[in-house]
């Protein structure tokens, strides 16, 4: 990646949108906790959970180039502003209907609140920011502090005030983060000022708009993040889903031993967020961007095989540390790659590609475990998923122009 001077951002514009990012995107590290644990509670088939965890992708996946497009045409601000007011409110649903489909119903809500939240900071990323890597690296360090503290407040507010309990610390941490969406400049600087009053016409579906988005594909650097994208997330899936299922039921481990691994993952991922800078200084980005995707992959595909709470950490943390350099890389990447506007477009065309995953993954997962157990689950969709890594780092070799715009 080439070196560029950085963008000249007030730190009050910064702090705004690192916090939105931070606490929408941590909100998925609450329910990949105190779901889990919830939906075992109904005594339900790997199958039927499994769908529990891939329904929260149902509607990103279909409506992010929407959203995204929304934001392009009526300011990033007032879009996250909605979505973080429904982010923070739907928590309290799970124990007021405790029922299996239910929770499918509210998972597919709340899935799509906290995408559009996490869409709309990788937005400004581009409006504000000019796709700096150091600004992404900082976007994701801020993620990375609310993992570490999200799962082990689910976990110790499961263990300590049940379900209702647990519930409301996550929508309060919902609250914090439509707070920080509030701090958000409006107009923001470097877009185009969102319009005064808002038209019915401007919230309609358009399918001109999916056009637009796939048509970025054809640009080798965004065909490249997108299907690194999915591959990626791959991992995230199994980890926000059946690794919590296999350390409660499988090694049987405490609500709050699980928040703590879980959260051990985000403080080594604080050192890959703050080191992407430098090293994307140094190694080419598509690069660095495989085979810290493929290290992240590997250490959640071993969890079966480590027995103690030590060789877990030490697994758990390298993934972090790994997921702490690719992110940010693949923000940077694609806010560069094509240069210019559409950048919600653009940001909403990679959160499709990953709530696809998000949401094939644990229903293929759940198929499997019902018929060859968990532990194999893990080695099957792991083995696949670095078999198809090694299919994109192939194909990018024979592609040059993947850093994008100098």
């Amino acid at each position: 990646m080439a070196t560029t001077s950085e963008p000249s951002v007030p730190i009050r514009t910064q702090m705004a949108v690192y916090g939105a990012g931070a606490f929408s995107n941590s909100m998925a590290n609450f329910a990949g906790v105190l779901v889990p644990l919830w939906v075992v509670t109904f005594g339900v088939s790997g199958s039927l959970i499994g769908l529990v965890f891939g329904v929260r992708h149902l509607l990103p996946m279909i409506l992010s180039i929407h959203g995204g497009a929304l934001m392009d045409r009526l300011g990033t601000r007032s879009v996250m502003l909605f979505f973080a007011a429904v982010n923070a409110s739907v928590p309290l649903l799970f124990p007021l209907f405790p029922n299996v489909w239910a929770a499918m119903a509210i998972q597919a809500v709340a899935g799509f609140a906290t995408s559009m939240g996490w869409v709309g900071a990788q937005t400004l990323i581009g409006q504000v920011m000019s796709g700096s890597a150091t600004h992404a690296g900082r976007l994701t360090l801020a993620v990375r502090v609310g993992h570490l503290a999200g799962p082990v407040l689910a976990g110790a507010a499961w263990d300590l005030a049940g379900p209702w309990g647990a519930f409301f610390t996550m929508s309060v941490w919902g609250w914090l983060g439509f707070l920080a969406a509030l701090c958000l400049p409006s107009p923001q600087p470097g877009a185009d000022a969102p319009r005064k009053r808002i038209a019915g016409r401007d919230l309609r579906f358009r399918w001109s708009d999916y056009v637009a988005a796939f048509r970025m594909l054809a640009v080798p650097a965004i065909l490249f993040v997108m299907m690194i994208t999915m591959l990626r997330n791959a991992g995230n899936i199994v980890q926000h889903s059946f690794y919590v299922v296999y350390l409660d039921e499988v090694v049987g481990m405490a609500g709050t031993a699980i928040g703590i691994l879980t959260s051990f993952a985000a403080i080594t991922g604080v050192g890959g967020a703050l080191s992407v800078g430098p090293l994307s200084r140094k190694f080419p980005s598509q690069w660095l961007l495989l085979l810290t995707v493929a290290g992240a992959v590997v250490m959640i595909t071993l969890t079966p095989l480590l027995g103690g709470f030590i060789l877990l950490a030490a697994a758990i943390g390298l993934r972090g540390a790994f997921l702490g350099i690719s992110q940010p890389l693949m923000i940077s990447m694609l806010a560069r790659a094509a240069g210019g506007e559409d950048h919600g477009k653009r940001v909403g065309l990679r959160n499709t590609a990953n709530r696809l995953t998000g949401f094939v993954v644990p229903i293929l997962m759940g198929a499997l475990v019902d018929v060859v157990g968990i532990e194999n689950g893990f080695y099957l969709i792991g083995g696949t998923v670095v078999f198809l890594l090694v299919l994109v780092g192939a194909w990018a070799f024979r592609r040059p122009g993947m850093e994008g715009p100098e």
